[in-house]
């Protein structure tokens, strides 16, 4: 009977640390990260060219479409803009894998990036490079 009481324990205990693993947009906010209002997200992407972690490329023209090179290759549209309360949304792809939807954008400190979460918390892409205007011509 012990040894079932402490292996009771010890699945009880196990399930209550799966059940709080953070977000990555609660380690962000654990660790300072700044949540980019409306104003400073326009800053990041319109008119510039963005990279992602991934090797995405993104061009952000101020008439609300974006146009680049994913990591599936080819070229990618879409359309964005920014919600009032500084969410970046894309939308109408013109692929089937490319997430159409709203991000909050963090810059974290630690890492001097720009990441982007989705409505989970979720890590969904991280900038590491901003050139201002479109020199790859997309």
């Amino acid at each position: 009977m012990k040894r079932l009481l402490t292996l009771f324990a010890v699945a009880c205990l196990a399930l209550t640390v799966a059940g709080c693993a953070a977000t990555v947009e609660q380690n962000l906010q654990g660790a300072n990260a700044l949540l980019l209002s409306s104003k400073e997200v326009r800053e990041v992407f319109q008119g510039n060219t963005v990279t992602s972690a991934t090797g995405e490329t993104f061009y952000w023209d101020a008439n609300g479409t974006v146009v680049g090179k994913g990591t599936y290759g080819g070229v990618n549209k879409g359309n964005w803009n920014i919600a009032d309360d500084g969410r970046l949304c894309v939308s109408n792809w013109n692929s089937s894998y490319a997430p159409s939807g709203c991000y909050k954008v963090y810059f974290d400190n630690t890492a001097q990036q720009k990441k982007l979460v989705d409505i989970n918390g979720d890590l969904k892409w991280t900038v590491v490079n901003v050139v201002t205007g479109n020199p790859n011509n997309f």
